[in-house]
């Protein structure tokens, strides 16, 4: 087809020359690539990274004792059950943690997973000869929200951290908990909850129990889940996280729990 401009002919221009629209499922198709690739750090918000050296730098450190910063682990007339976190639920640690647990950021699973590796690595001679490795267990609103188990994948990274190092160490689901939601939960609540922690039927453990959560706040589901435990005569003999709430007691705003 010719068409004219005053007295010189042009050519439409093709079909092929015309710029393309993009179509619905294209820009679908890149707002899921988006989510699936995340484009910036879940620690400090940098941009193209999924997380920067420096967020990612705490999460190799050797694990400390941080029993003493969870009150309700502190029972009278008893010694405090030791408690091993990798890192402080603050700032830009607080941040990934967060960003893992709640805003659907599974390409922190191996991250976390590997550091609890590692982690266990560096505890394994306060464990050993052999442990059972108990994760502390996930509402199971949580758990599809998620679409995976959070405790259940540290609890295995744990233990083949622990085999890594020599230690006998092997998985056992026996613990089960009632509904609610820990987020942004009180101190109180938090307490209240974590007194529907159950040991499952038939789900005797042999040997000690380490026990592995997420993160430890003010201690009050670790203190059930041990409690819990121990009421069918097993040895709980230490407990392991990710990272644990400061010893002030403090809690950020909507931090996890």
């Amino acid at each position: 087809m010719i068409t004219t401009h005053g007295d010189r002919p042009r050519r439409a221009p093709s079909r092929a020359q015309l710029p393309e629209r993009p179509t619905w499922w294209a820009q679908a198709a890149r707002d899921v690539a988006r989510a699936v690739v995340p484009v910036q750090c879940a620690g400090c918000a940098g941009r193209d990274v999924r997380w920067c050296e420096e967020c990612e730098a705490p999460w190799w450190e050797v694990p400390l004792r941080s029993e003493s910063a969870a009150p309700r682990l502190d029972i009278p007339g008893q010694s405090p059950l030791p408690v091993w976190a990798i890192a402080s639920l603050t700032g830009t640690n607080h941040a990934m943690v967060s960003a893992w647990k709640d805003a659907g950021r599974r390409d922190l699973d191996a991250f976390f997973a590997d550091a609890a590796r590692r982690g266990a690595r560096a505890i394994a001679s306060a464990v050993a000869p052999a442990i059972t490795v108990v994760p502390v267990p996930a509402r199971r609103r949580s758990t599809r929200r998620r679409g995976i188990d959070l405790p259940l994948l540290l609890a295995q990274s744990t233990a083949a951290g622990l085999r890594d190092a020599g230690v006998e160490a092997q998985v056992m689901r026996a613990l089960t908990i009632g509904t609610g939601e820990q987020r942004g939960a009180s101190a109180r609540e938090r307490w209240r909850q974590a007194s529907s922690v159950r040991a499952m039927r038939g789900g005797a453990v042999p040997g000690r129990v380490l026990l592995v959560d997420d993160v430890v706040t003010t201690g009050a589901t670790l203190a059930a889940a041990a409690r819990a435990l121990e009421m069918t005569f097993l040895t709980v003999a230490a407990g392991f996280c990710l990272a644990s709430a400061p010893a002030s007691g403090a809690r950020a705003v909507g931090q996890v729990s």
